[in-house]
């Protein structure tokens, strides 16, 4: 790094020490939240950028052609669809989705290429730095080699993940709230973070104890939500594991605002080939475990039912 690109990612040391001070949160799992994160003056910079408070569009499609002309890019990500007609055909109420069978639609993800403000491109340097990326590893311990993507997006209606933890082969995300809108805290736009519901527990435990399997999308109707990141300038950052159920589904106008945030991931590089993983359908499960003569534990049953999980896929 020149000279001149330490001096921009300097400006914003602040926020390294706000992570590196941070104590961790544990319900519903072991998690960073930070409020206020950025500060005032580039919080209010950011959201007033021309790049991120997009006009007021007269329809979708028009939304669209503006956020490619202020440089941004559909991006393949999990609740999307690349498909600029195929997306539009959805929203008319047409046939033809392509999310898995937990979510009832999908939306469109942007991810901003060629940032033109300054605070954008410095904010950019500095989430790429080398300084941000090793204050992660350090907070949550990560000492395998990752890899690192990260950019600014926009989501627009219909966007959703029903729950799930995350893969295995990811080591940390994080979600920082950049709403232009005023009243964005107050729109069906956010992240929840839930539980499993207490029938559905033992799923989490299967996660936690049988390795070789990957981890699953679940129906929202499997997990209650306990808190929602409504906040602007609020950041939530936490390495997946068995207990990280997260989700989102957007219900709100586009034409006048959209979801946009900072968000990135670090995924491990050296991790084989994904393990087999259980269909949310295959949890159905009541009734079927049943303990085996003498002192069979939870977990034994869990093992038991992992192999049969072999059978079934």
């Amino acid at each position: 790094m020149n000279t001149i690109e330490a001096t921009k990612v300097s400006q914003f040391t602040y926020l390294l020490d706000k992570i590196a001070s941070a104590e961790f949160r544990q319900e519903p799992f072991k998690h960073l939240e930070i409020f206020d994160f950025l500060s005032e003056e580039h919080f209010n910079a950011v959201i007033n950028a021309s790049q991120i408070a997009i006009a007021k569009a007269n329809d979708t499609k028009s939304l669209i052609d503006t956020l490619i002309e202020q440089g941004y890019e559909i991006i393949a990500f999990p609740g999307c669809t690349t498909s600029v007609k195929a997306y539009l055909k959805w929203l008319k109420g047409q046939s033809g989705y392509t999310n898995v069978e937990t979510c009832e639609g999908f939306g469109l993800a942007f991810r901003l290429k060629t940032p033109q403000n300054n605070i954008l491109k410095q904010l950019r340097e500095f989430f790429h730095s080398e300084e941000f990326k090793n204050t992660l590893r350090e907070k949550f311990n990560i000492t395998r080699p990752t890899k690192y993507d990260a950019g600014l997006q926009k989501y627009l209606q219909g966007y959703e993940i029903s729950p799930h933890p995350d893969i295995r082969s990811k080591a940390l995300t994080y979600m920082l709230n950049v709403n232009p809108s005023v009243n964005s805290e107050d729109l069906d736009i956010h992240t929840h973070y839930l539980t499993l519901k207490p029938k559905k527990r033992f799923i989490g435990e299967f996660w936690r104890y049988n390795e070789d399997y990957d981890r699953c999308w679940v129906p929202w109707e499997w997990c209650d939500t306990v808190k929602q990141q409504t906040k602007n300038n609020s950041i939530v950052i936490f390495a997946p594991s068995w207990d990280t159920l997260h989700a989102v589904k957007l219900n709100y106008d586009h034409l006048a605002t959209q979801r946009t945030q900072y968000y990135g991931n670090l995924w491990y590089t050296d991790m084989p080939t994904q393990g087999p993983m259980p269909d949310y359908q295959q949890f159905e499960i009541q009734g079927r475990l049943k303990p085996q003569p003498g002192s069979e534990t939870t977990l034994q049953m869990l093992k038991r039912y992992a192999k049969s999980l072999i059978r079934l896929g």
